[in-house]
């Protein structure tokens, strides 16, 4: 039989329990503004029924409290995640192809590429009517000196924002080690608290799942909860192993556990690209040494854009198959199928001190050459040979003839157009104007106005950055067999072009003519020069004359921005689409927490009053009823 106070124990419960759920709503409520806050609810259930052994068999026995737990769905959070991580690429996307819009632009106030390339052709056209007269040569030469400082400064433009994005890689890098740590931290926070198995630790699980939506905005990142079992007992523990994973599966945090990553700058001598400023960032576990794989597919975030950006060569990297291995010479001889590969002007190849990779293994190369032969098929083969460095220190590896047969590769091919892709069409375009303008002007029997034969004399070269001379060009733009260590026109960039000083400094030793014209009035030399400008058969860059570099260049810096643009949207209203239905779950909302609060309220009341009810009985009972 059923206590005679039980009515009272009921009705306390019910104000405990209403007690319990007007304090959640006032956390609510206090929270509703809080980053991250999820919203929590009051779970309760019947207590367990008494057996009154009466015709109506059990007696009620009031209400249970299970806690106070968060009203979260892992399915908007792993779709949210996955969302966050491709916006946080397109976000870097686009702020940095607005950037090279902006370099690449040709206005009223900042001349560009076509303002410069204009100006050198009325002054050529100007020479041309008035070739007796030094100084339009000058201003000839002087305006062909604009073109190359137009180029010196974009290519330092473009490299001043590849330093800015490798910083930026670090800066993200420290980010992420923060993260992980303090995820870590969470965790036996979270463990300690919930170990009494009653306990849920709501409002440290709602800092660790801000965490993880942070990360996921640097880079793609999973995660994994599992309840930890005592080894001896095989009973849960009450405590859970959370896992994070990022760029596809490579751990992050496990449990109290955290990996941390570093930013190893590449020495002199590991560059990749011919382009690249030194000192660029590979990302590698601080563990193992591995490197982050950065560059798969799978991967996404802040941390492929920006390493997209940095490294986007279109996929136009050196790649080939090993043909021949000379262990005692340390040579390796590659033979290259890809088009890119087989045009020199195209060549992102480092003269010397590159990265060579063979397998698993890189190889630092001291030079390279290239050879090309018409094959058995009739089709023109092209071989690269790569001397590697004999120092231990670099190469404590020796490479052997069982690497024979793979494929050797100098950096990652990278399809994304970056900051190497748009150095590389400078170059190129630089390259084949150098070349065919050369060809023209020290062509057999080229005169200059003191008329000294200047057969094979060049107006463009480059400049050593080191020691500050200019390149003789001794190897012919067409040539089949040339090495790195000669002077090419390999070795011309955007940074280096320039004007041969013998002409800045005399302009009468420029050659305007042949000897087998008549006079001055007619000087061919300075008439094929103008020619050049617009005859695609003389020189074509993709498909457009020489004048028309700019409009490929912009047109692909406009469909990169573009692209940037319609992702970044496009991600954007799918994140906010997902974030309101997260909301609508996790969120506080202020109506219909005053509703709830209404409603714990009136039960508050009622239980109240069922006690002030059952108390009037119990006077009665005990004070007023004889015995």
């Amino acid at each position: 039989m059923p206590s005679t106070f039980l009515g009272l124990n009921i009705s306390y419960t019910g104000l405990v329990a209403s007690n319990a759920g007007l304090n959640t709503t006032s956390n609510n409520i206090a929270n509703i503004e809080t980053k991250g806050y999820s919203r929590q609810q009051v779970y309760q259930e019947a207590a367990q029924a008494l057996r009154s052994y009466t015709t109506f068999g059990c007696v009620g026995a009031g209400v249970d409290i299970l806690g106070a737990q968060r009203v979260r769905d892992q399915y908007y959070d792993v779709k949210y995640w996955n969302n966050n991580s491709k916006l946080g690429e397109y976000d870097k996307k686009q702020y940095y192809a607005a950037i090279v819009e902006t370099y690449l632009n040709d206005t009223e106030t900042v001349k560009g590429f076509t303002s410069i390339f204009d100006e050198l052709e009325a002054a050529l056209s100007s020479l041309q009517t008035n070739t007796g007269d030094v100084n339009y040569a000058l201003d000839f030469v002087g305006k062909a000196g604009n073109l190359c400082e137009y180029f010196n400064l974009l290519y330092n433009n473009f490299q001043s924002m590849q330093r800015d994005v490798n910083d930026e890689i670090k800066i993200k890098v420290d980010e992420l080690n923060s993260i992980g740590q303090e995820i870590a931290s969470l965790n036996k926070q979270i463990n300690i608290i919930e170990m009494d198995g009653y306990t849920t630790a709501n409002e440290l699980r709602d800092k660790r799942d801000l965490l993880v939506d942070q990360l996921s905005s640097i880079i793609d990142v999973t995660t994994e909860e599992v309840p930890i079992i005592d080894s001896l007992s095989g009973e849960p523990t009450n405590a859970n192993n959370f896992m994070v994973r990022i760029a596809g599966g490579q751990m992050l945090v496990d449990g109290y556990q955290y990996r941390t990553l570093m930013c190893d700058p590449r020495e002199e001598y590991e560059k990749v690209n011919q382009n690249d400023i030194l000192g660029l960032f590979d990302i590698k576990w601080t563990d193992t040494l591995e490197e982050l794989c950065v560059y798969a597919d799978t991967t996404q975030g802040q941390l492929k854009g920006l390493i997209e950006m940095r490294d986007g060569n279109n996929e136009e990297a050196f790649n080939g198959k090993i043909t021949e291995i000379n262990e005692s010479e340390q040579t390796v001889k590659i033979k290259v199928s890809e088009d890119y590969l087989k045009d020199i002007s195209k060549s992102t190849l480092p003269l010397t001190n590159g990265t060579l990779t063979v397998g698993a293994t890189d190889y630092i190369y001291k030079s390279w050459s290239v050879e090309a032969f018409r094959g058995a098929s009739g089709e023109m083969e092209y071989y690269y040979t790569f001397q590697l460095d004999k120092n231990t220190a670099r190469n404590p590896i020796p490479v052997s003839k069982e690497e024979e047969r793979q494929i050797a590769k100098v950096g990652e091919r990278v399809d994304y157009q970056g900051i190497p892709y748009y150095l590389e069409q400078m170059n190129e375009w630089i390259r084949d104007y150098a070349a065919t303008f050369n060809g023209i002007y020290g062509q057999e029997g080229a005169t200059d106005y003191d008329e000294i034969d200047r057969t094979g004399a060049i107006f463009f070269t480059g400049n050593d950055v080191t020691t500050g001379k200019q390149y003789a060009l001794d190897v012919d733009f067409d040539s089949t067999k040339f090495s790195s260590t000669e002077d090419g026109y390999f070795q011309i960039t955007a940074g280096n072009f320039n004007v041969q000083r013998s002409i800045e400094e005399n302009p009468n030793t420029m050659a305007t003519h042949t000897g087998e014209t008549d006079g001055i009035t007619k000087y061919n030399i300075i008439e094929q020069l103008f020619d050049l400008n617009t005859n695609p058969e003389k020189m074509e860059f993709r498909g457009c004359k020489a004048e028309e570099f700019l409009v490929c260049l912009m047109g692909d810096a406009a469909l990169n921005a573009a692209s940037a643009n319609s992702f970044q949207a496009i991600y954007t209203d799918i994140g906010n689409t997902i974030e309101n239905n997260r909301l609508s779950i996790s969120g506080v909302d202020a109506d219909e927490e005053a509703a709830n609060m209404i409603k714990f309220q009136t039960s508050y009341n009622l239980s109240s009053k069922m006690i002030s009810v059952l108390c009037e009985i119990y006077d009665k009972l005990i004070l007023e009823t004889g015995v």
